[in-house]
């Protein structure tokens, strides 16, 4: 879920608040401010060996999903009586785990979302989806819009044949809206159960998937039939951005709703819709920008960060690809690790799940080759050349007769570069996110190869940016320091 906001720090009496990635520590589940995080008044800091942290980790998130069980006992009635009323009133049942223990060893328990079993009458189930929040809900307008568009998505696609469950969303009356989200302390909506197994697809940051080759084959295969099916998908609207209803039940375009720096730390936080790919990624951009000059990522590496997402967003600006106009648009699942397809015992892809953060977008991004078939060692280095993965998709394309989705593919580097706005990492390799962009239309642009002569002149280059200004100066970084810094670099390489 997004959590880029603006926390109040847990500390009683404490009116600061908190904006970083991780505010909610994993240990104890509370915020805590920069006066309050440290060693003497959070405890969790001084949890220094990983065998110690692992219990704790699982002690907290049992005393959550705890608390959880005993809600959703106690407002069961609330929830099965809307499950009966989305489904011609027909009775069911709902089934609540003993304990946080039973839960975990249940298969129904994801990283964002938890799952209960419902079954009416005639045998049909559906699940009951519910957000885990860590014990600190986000706001209305960012938890009611990413169920609204979850629900709006999964049936815009169960409607053109993609083998996702339907899903149902209780909306009360508009004068009980308030009272039946203050009764119930957690957001759900409802779907139904789809038969099928997930494959666990083990992923080392630097090399291939771990699969056999066969397994590897039907994976990429399954995949492209999934995709070709999106592609033929007709929606009725042309923006950038997340599906939902209007209230006269029509599609339309709103926010977009991420993870990650895509927001704003205030209301109204989601940003979008877009009209061309370029507003979206200067969107995006900006956001990072700001967010890194409060110190809310990349705090490791502050300057060089707002250095980088500058020249990033100097190249999106010229770019004419990222300025087209839209004339149609598709839906791009945005967690795409390989687990969240639905096998049968043929090995036959029978469903798609986690459509949390899907959007709609271009065709050539929607239709990028997904991180788990090119994110490697090579690609760390700035390699941008294909990959086995993709080009055994390409190959499937090409099979289908879809040489459109083949391109798609083949031209997809410049998208997934830019799904790195908001994690810089300076591992990776700067002219690796350089190159989809060619030819630069920039005249003077000519960044040297070595960081540490890159950060003297993009210090030069955006000199009077006054962001750039400001964030130096946060951060204690000055233009002779890393001038300095260069001479001595190269005084010790060349």
């Amino acid at each position: 879920m997004p959590e880029l906001i603006e926390w109040p720090c847990d500390v009683p009496e404490c009116h600061q608040l908190v904006v970083r990635s991780g505010a909610i520590c994993d240990y104890c589940y509370e915020v805590r401010c920069s006066d309050h995080d440290t060693s003497q008044q959070h405890p969790c800091h001084l949890i220094s060996d990983q065998e110690s942290r692992r219990p704790k980790k699982r002690d907290i998130r049992l005393r959550y999903l705890s608390g959880l069980i005993e809600q959703l006992r106690l407002h069961s009635p609330t929830i099965l009586e809307q499950a009966s009323e989305l489904n011609s009133n027909k009775k069911c049942t709902l089934t609540i785990p003993e304990n946080a223990d039973q839960l975990l060893d249940s298969g129904l328990l994801a990283g964002f979302n938890v799952h209960f079993m419902i079954e009416f009458e005639d045998g049909i189930k559906w699940l009951l989806r519910v957000r885990q929040d860590q014990g600190h809900p986000l706001p209305l307008q960012i938890r009611k819009a990413n169920i609204e568009s979850e629900v709006a998505t999964l049936n815009t696609l169960k409607a053109g044949g993609i083998p996702v469950p339907a899903a149902f969303l209780h909306v009360p009356p508009e004068h009980e809206v308030e009272r039946v989200q203050q009764e119930i302390p957690f957001d759900y909506f409802f779907y139904e159960f789809l038969p099928g197994e997930t494959w666990h697809i083990p992923k080392h940051p630097f090399f291939s998937v771990t699969l056999s080759d066969e397994k590897l084959v039907k994976l990429v295969e399954g995949y492209a039939q999934v995709q070709i099916k999106l592609s033929q998908l007709q929606l009725s609207v042309s923006q950038i951005g997340c599906l939902k209803y209007t209230d006269s039940g029509e599609l339309s375009v709103g926010p977009i709703i991420a993870r990650g720096c895509f927001q704003t730390p205030k209301p109204p936080y989601l940003l979008g819709p877009f009209n061309i790919m370029k507003d979206r990624y200067l969107a995006h951009i900006d956001a990072a920008l700001q967010y890194i000059a409060r110190g809310a990522i990349c705090e490791w590496d502050s300057v060089d960060a707002y250095l980088w997402h500058l020249e990033l967003r100097e190249l999106v600006s010229n770019s004419k690809v990222l300025g087209r106009t839209l004339s149609r648009v598709y839906i791009k699942h945005d967690d795409e690790k390989g687990d969240h397809l639905m096998w049968n015992e043929k090995e036959e892809v029978v469903g798609v799940l986690d459509w949390e953060w899907a959007h709609v977008t271009s065709k050539e991004e929607a239709f990028s080759s997904p991180y788990i078939f090119y994110d490697m060692i090579d690609y760390i280095r700035g390699d941008n050349q294909l990959t086995k993965e993709e080009i055994m998709l390409i190959d499937c394309y090409d099979r289908y007769n879809r040489p459109d989705l083949a391109e798609c593919v083949k031209n997809g580097r410049l998208y997934q570069r830019l799904s790195s706005i908001g994690h810089y990492d300076k591992a990776y390799s700067k002219k690796g996110f350089r190159e989809p962009f060619e030819p630069i239309p920039i005249s003077d642009f000519h960044p040297p190869a070595q960081d540490v002569d890159w950060r003297v002149y993009s210090i030069k280059r955006y000199q009077n940016h006054k962001g750039l200004v400001e964030t130096m100066k946060k951060f204690g970084v000055t233009l002779e320091k890393a001038e300095e810094d260069a001479r001595d670099w190269h005084a010790r390489n060349d």
